[in-house]
């Protein structure tokens, strides 16, 4: 484990702030002062490389394996190597999202983590996937080491004291709302702030836990710094880079945004066939007309940004920097050659702990997880035969898959999926993560998707048109939770769909045309995928939302709680009129 010198001065707790308030900034300060942040977002326990990541370079592809947390350790130890003021910062979401966070619950991320030795954190929405009690277990396996000191900030976050296990005594038990840190005699003050609505409704916090308004939050915080001398502030942010555009300009004072939850790829990638937003840093101004560094480090340990900022006394004089891609030593020099690709080595400890964790975790893949009471069939299309193990009923796969999703998203409404993202039955007995993984193979995330009943409708009968299509496949028809409808194959086109009815609490109501709905459903489909083509058009418009959320290991959350799985009850298609019939 590496050592790091923690020039922390102050957390934002009463003390701490009364000790701070007597000592004045000195009068004789440098006229320029250059920041460096090395910074990450969106980890979501993504600690492996990617294998196969698609680079276009001069019009042609290159497949070469990519990121990866040993090579994140590496990078910025280069940073810190190469520049004499140096702020490590993580933007949220390190949790959640592969099977690293399912079997060792944060454990491994925060191992990985603490080799970096990040001098802030800030909560993300998905820091609360498994309640207040699952992110008080990471954080105390972040703090575990003696060598190295990560503040954990999150501004705008209230559990209730006495209550939730993360604030037993007081608020600032398992965070902070802000830190100071002092860099060649220079105070800058850092300001941890989290999604509310977002993390209130859509992730799992203790009902007590209140989530405050992010601006106002920043607000006063910024001005409570200030009372303390500090003048240079930044916001370690978990909020998305639209909403970081939107305060910057609505705040005094702030001089840079280091942010995340967007999964936002800022930097010079177009020509690499890669999504960017635009150049790294993006560069606005605050409510005093002074200029705000904004960076964010895109998703999936794949980027670590390097934000240069250049101080003329308090004030920002210039933004700069690179976000690097990490990529492979063994990298084409038409890949290693440009500046926004990092070839690097991987951090040999870093490494080491990782091969432990995935040796172990290769193990624990056949952990029993619940029984299965019968064996659960699949057919992806129509009803079941005596062939499937089972006659007249719908599959059985499909409505277990899609009540797992539903229960993962308590905001959704219903919850749908194609026939296709669902691979194999499952056998009477003992159910393992290993299991799971081989019924739901891809790597799709859930997605919540705003949707209005009329347009439910349209998806549906899109989905079944391909697949009745020639070109098509029977893997688009839609299996559900929540949801029911009649199909009769032998309808005219737009109109095989009827009795649309949704569940609420007092039972099955007809959908309504024009009230707009949560549903959920994978990340394949949001993209319009499977002749669902509606929901890329609702995914360009601004009206789908990535959980992030692996959808394998939503199942193996829900089958753990479930303990039991029984044949399922309900299924979403009621009727179903075949074309030869």
């Amino acid at each position: 484990m590496k050592q790091w010198q923690q020039n922390i001065l102050g957390l934002g707790v009463l003390a701490t702030m009364l000790t701070l308030a007597s000592c004045a900034q000195s009068p004789q300060r440098a006229a320029e002062f250059e920041l460096t942040v090395a910074h990450i977002d969106d980890h979501h326990s993504n600690l492996l490389p990617r294998q196969g990541t698609t680079i276009q370079v001069n019009g042609q592809n290159y497949e070469l394996e990519t990121g990866g947390f040993a090579r994140v350790v590496s990078q910025i130890d280069a940073i810190r190597a190469s520049n004499p003021n140096v702020l490590a910062l993580h933007a949220g979401d390190a949790i959640t999202g592969t099977l690293f966070y399912t079997l060792y619950e944060g454990e491994a991320d925060a191992a990985l983590m603490n080799e970096v030795c990040f001098d802030a954190f800030a909560l993300g929405n998905h820091e609360f996937d498994n309640g207040d009690a699952g992110l008080k277990h990471f954080l105390d396996a972040l703090a575990f080491t003696e060598d190295c000191r990560t503040e954990v900030l999150a501004a705008n976050v209230r559990p209730e004291v006495g209550v939730s296990p993360l604030t037993p005594k007081t608020r600032w038990d398992s965070f902070k709302p802000y830190a100071i840190f002092q860099l060649a005699g220079e105070k800058v003050g850092v300001i941890g702030l989290d999604i509310a609505i977002k993390t209130k409704n859509s992730s799992q916090p203790d009902a007590t836990t209140e989530f405050s308004d992010e601006l106002a939050t920043a607000q006063f915080y910024i001005a409570e710094l200030q009372q303390q001398g500090i003048e240079k502030i930044g916001l370690l942010t978990h909020i998305q880079y639209k909403n970081d555009l939107r305060i910057a300009e609505q705040l005094p004072s702030v001089d840079f945004i280091i942010g995340g939850d967007s999964h936002t790829l800022m930097g010079d990638f177009a020509l690499n066939g890669l999504p960017t937003v635009g150049p790294y840093p993006t560069q606005v101004v605050n409510l005093d007309g002074e200029p705000v560094c904004i960076a964010h480090a895109w998703q999936y340990s794949q980027v670590v940004g390097e934000l240069q900022i250049k101080f003329s006394g308090d004030a920002v004089a210039s933004c700069g920097g690179q976000a690097h891609m990490l990529v492979s030593i063994n990298a084409p020099e038409p890949i290693s050659a440009l500046p926004q690709f990092s070839a690097i080595e991987k951090d040999a400890a870093a490494q080491k702990l990782l091969v432990g964790f995935q040796d172990r975790l290769n193990e624990l893949t056949k952990t029993e997880i619940a029984t299965v009471e019968s064996r659960l069939c699949m057919k992806r299309m129509g009803p079941m035969t005596i062939a499937d193990c089972g006659v007249g009923r719908q599959s059985d796969v499909h409505a277990v898959v899609a009540k797992a999703f539903l229960a993962s998203a308590p905001q959704a409404d219903f919850a749908l999926q194609n026939g296709g993202g669902v691979r194999t039955d499952l056998n009477a007995g003992a159910l393992t993560i290993a299991d799971v993984y081989r019924l739901l193979p891809f790597a799709n995330t859930l997605v919540e998707i705003e949707i209005t009943g009329a347009e439910v409708n349209q998806v549906l009968e899109q989905a079944l048109t391909y697949a009745l299509s020639e070109s098509g496949s029977d893997g688009a028809y839609p299996h559900g939770a929540g949801i029911q409808f009649d199909v009769d194959l032998q309808a005219a086109d737009g109109e095989r769909i009827s009795h649309l009815a949704v569940k609420t609490g007092g039972g099955w109501q007809p959908i309504e045309p024009n009230r707009s709905y949560t549903m959920i459903t994978n990340s394949f489909l949001a993209g319009g995928a499977d002749g669902w083509f509606l929901l890329g058009e609702l995914e360009a418009a601004g009206r789908v939302q990535d959980t992030y959320v692996n959808y394998a290991q939503s199942f193996v959350d829900w089958a753990r709680k479930t303990k039991l799985i029984q044949r399922p009850s309900e299924h979403s298609t009621q009727s179903y009129q075949s074309v030869e019939e």
